[in-house]
């Protein structure tokens, strides 16, 4: 399911966020719902890529689906979501090129983006105020990367990390 609305305020300004992928497991399905319409509402291309139920289901499946979506080059960003945000990270970390960061505050969202040009927000729905996450994911999507300089070469050691490893398997 793919929505697209106007733009419109988001937090401060409309953030520049092209297409995104968005999926959660059953712990972070009713939120997930909540970030998709504040993304839309943005003016994001959306995808609502799984679950689809609040039924229980394996985090690692909906982590994998969203990060390899965003490293094809199909979306531009994505969102995931489940209880506490640390599994589904770690699946869609083994996809290379993700670099998904979990974010439990302002503080991680813009850090996770400015420096470490992070392409997929991963969101702990289980303990997360409904305020406090709309204004991360504002954040998230609103902070450029610091591209050059010491944070540029870091991102691109990790993706040398991920070469080099790939070139052994």
């Amino acid at each position: 399911m793919t929505r697209r609305a106007p733009a419109r305020r988001f937090a401060k300004a409309a953030p520049p966020c092209g297409r995104v992928a968005v999926g959660a497991d059953h712990g972070g399905f009713e939120l997930k719902a909540k970030v998709i319409a504040w993304l839309a509402d943005a003016g994001c291309e959306v995808a609502d890529l799984g679950t689809h139920s609040p039924e229980p289901c394996d985090y690692p499946a909906v982590g994998f689906k969203v990060a390899q979506a965003v490293a094809s080059g199909a979306f531009d960003r994505g969102v995931l979501l489940c209880k506490s945000g640390v599994g589904i990270a770690i699946a869609a970390n083994k996809v290379p090129g993700i670099r998904a960061a979990v974010c439990q505050n302002l503080f991680d969202a813009e850090r996770s983006r400015s420096h470490n040009d992070a392409n997929v927000l991963v969101l702990g729905a289980e303990r997360l105020p409904i305020a406090l996450a709309r204004r991360i994911v504002a954040t998230w999507f609103a902070t450029p990367f610091e591209s050059g300089g010491r944070h540029e070469r870091r991102v691109r050691q990790i993706a040398g990390l991920e070469r080099k490893i790939l070139k052994g398997a």
